[in-house]
């Protein structure tokens, strides 16, 4: 026969014993501990002087005595008491503020009512010019009907536009009448004149086979005003 070997029981396992350990603080109310966190250098240095270190006790200070409580500044209020404040807020509050805001003010009133009275200048000067226009006008008018009425010929009737007859075709026997027809005379001498140029020039009645002059060129006198053109 095989001798068989004897076996010690298992001993219990250490994690259900831990979590019955944690159930039971649990159950009991007990919380545990938070671990310290450790302080900077920063913080270490500032400990070092003895208002620093006063400070740090009793704000560390246990049972019925009196608690420090640290207040950064002494001057600050109460976020939503009647004396609070906003940073951007405070800017904008105060006497000197309110002299900034009125001067912004006026100077926009002023240039407000430098707009208005350069906008009433140039619409008064752009009326004052169209109402002088309107007079000068006017004036221009009542001259010319001082001249029309005083000029003895301006109120001729059954006149013609041109010192001559349209139906006979004959001049006038008036000053304007003669004027007309020595200046249509001196249309018929330029013809002339021209004609006579125009034929010189390309040799209007040369025989060449001959070298004689066939027909001849001529030129009339030029007209004379009558005297009574002149007058």
């Amino acid at each position: 026969l095989k001798p068989q070997r004897c076996v010690a029981p298992a001993a219990p396992s250490a994690e259900p014993r831990a979590a019955a350990r944690v159930c039971a603080r649990v159950l009991s109310g007990h919380r545990p501990q938070a671990a310290m966190q450790p302080r900077s250098r920063s913080a270490r240095q500032g400990l070092k002087t003895k208002e620093s270190l006063e400070k740090e006790r009793l704000r560390n200070r246990t049972g019925g005595y009196f608690r420090y409580e640290d207040i950064r500044s002494p001057i600050d209020v109460v976020a939503g008491c009647p004396s609070h404040i906003g940073a951007k807020d405070r800017m904008n509050a105060g006497h000197h503020c309110e002299e900034v805001n009125v001067y912004e003010r006026e100077s926009k009133k002023l240039a407000r009512d430098e707009v208005t009275e350069v906008r009433r200048a140039r619409g008064l000067g752009r009326e004052e010019s169209r109402w002088r226009a309107i007079s000068s006008q006017e004036l221009a008018s009542d001259a010319r009907v001082g001249r029309m009425q005083a000029d003895p010929m301006m109120g001729r009737k059954n006149v013609s536009g041109q010192p001559y007859n349209i139906v006979s075709q004959e001049y006038n026997q008036s000053p304007a009448g003669h004027q007309l027809e020595h200046h249509d005379n001196m249309i018929r001498y330029r013809s002339k004149v021209r004609t006579a140029s125009i034929a010189m020039r390309n040799h209007l009645g040369f025989n060449p086979i001959i070298g004689e002059q066939t027909h001849g060129i001529s030129i009339p006198p030029p007209p004379r005003p009558p005297p009574f053109a002149l007058a």
